[in-house]
């Protein structure tokens, strides 16, 4: 679990002098204190998702959970998501964009390299030709596709059949034609292509390039903006919630 833990004390709150009914309240004052902040820093990171990213899945935007402080844990857990079905998660996913680094193999590039369509040790970008969905990833219909053309899928079912492909090239009549290089040639770097076929000729197009990395930079500043935060937030609604703590002891002391 990706996770950040911020000292409670923000701008030595704590260090100042309290009397006796402002000590009776600092355990109930700190933790509605720590949950609000808490609440304020998983929505800082929300809004910078939206424009840190180009039209974030809503996974992504909700990649910020957080664990409330109790009376028995006097602090807040911020994190991000460690678990989700069918999927990477977002504290795998997002992390390089954190810390920076290179990205973990994604699954269709190990079975590209067990199929041998790939070398080991490198990745696959998307090429000029892929078509992309709204995130900027290659579609998971024309990975399919892919995989099920190079017989690279674990299932070999669902690999297409030489009686399968024959009887798609006689019904269609462009396109669609699926070829992995390894090596360069000639312009082409080594890579998935598809082969375009018309009346007037054919012709191919990149839908992903092999790569010796894959790394990215770090432009997702989430524990700093998390520290800052809390730095900012936390001494608010600490006052705040011993105020409203006092008071209320106050009206019960006169009941």
């Amino acid at each position: 679990m990706s996770s950040i833990k911020i000292s409670v004390d923000a701008d030595n709150m704590l260090g100042r002098q309290f009397d006796q009914l402002e000590r009776q309240n600092l355990p109930f004052a700190i933790v509605q204190a720590c949950n609000a902040t808490a609440f304020e820093v998983r929505k800082q990171w929300q809004d910078a998702s939206g424009r840190v990213f180009d039209r974030p899945t809503r996974m992504t935007q909700n990649a910020a959970q957080y664990r409330k402080a109790t009376k028995d844990r006097l602090y807040a857990d911020v994190y991000l998501r460690d678990e989700a079905s069918g999927g990477n998660p977002p504290a795998k996913y997002l992390l390089p964009q954190v810390e920076g680094g290179t990205r973990r193999k994604k699954g269709f590039e190990v079975l590209l390299q067990q199929k041998g369509a790939m070398p080991a040790g490198m990745f696959a970008v998307a090429g000029d030709g892929a078509d992309l969905d709204q995130n900027g990833n290659v579609r998971p219909r024309q990975v399919s596709q892919i995989l099920s053309q190079l017989g690279a899928r674990q299932d070999k079912y669902q690999n297409q059949t030489e009686k399968s492909t024959a009887r798609r090239r006689n019904k269609r009549r462009r396109g669609g034609e699926y070829f992995a290089m390894q090596t360069p040639r000639g312009k082409l770097r080594p890579g998935i292509y598809e082969r375009i076929t018309t009346a007037f000729g054919s012709a191919v197009r990149s839908i992903f390039i092999f790569t010796r990395g894959a790394a990215y930079q770090p432009r997702f500043n989430i524990f700093g903006l998390a520290q800052r935060t809390w730095n900012r937030l936390m001494p608010f609604h600490f006052n705040r919630e011993l105020a409203k703590a006092i008071e209320t002891s106050k009206y019960r002391g006169r009941g």
